[in-house]
């Protein structure tokens, strides 16, 4: 009967990893996730920001609309809140049978004062047709 003779295994022969290459690695994925959070916060700022520009928008393109359906001569300059955001309008008459109409609304993003201003031109007419021919009309 032979006894076989097992050689000492050196560490190096051994498979895993050692201290200093698992702290090398928890480092690395740290700061990937320290990165991942620091783009998560910048994305959430840009999202409300966005969505508040949007609302503002909409209480904007809402005053277009009801200066529009107001008769040319009821028409004036304004302004009030809506839903938290403050609007100013000013009209200026035009000679072209229109109105100038310029819509500034304030609103807060990201904890500060926003202003954005939107302007247009409204058709001044008193018939059917004239609107008809308004929507129309060659640019």
């Amino acid at each position: 009967m032979t006894l076989l003779a097992c050689a000492p295994v050196s560490p190096r022969s051994e498979r895993g990893f050692t201290l200093a290459e698992l702290l090398v690695a928890v480092v690395i994925f740290s700061i990937g996730l320290l990165a991942l959070a620091g783009t998560a916060s910048v994305i959430m700022t840009t999202l409300t920001s966005t969505q508040s520009r949007t609302i503002a928008s909409g209480v904007a393109e809402s005053r277009f609309e009801r200066i529009r359906t107001t008769t040319c001569a009821s028409r004036a300059s304004g302004s009030a809140t809506t839903r938290g955001i403050a609007e100013t309008w000013t009209l200026s008459h035009l000679p072209r049978a229109e109105d100038d109409v310029t819509v500034s609304v304030t609103f807060l993003s990201n904890h500060q004062s926003r202003t954005e201003t939107f302007r247009s031109f409204l058709p001044c007419c008193s018939s059917a047709w004239c609107s008809w021919a308004w929507c129309r009309r060659p640019s």
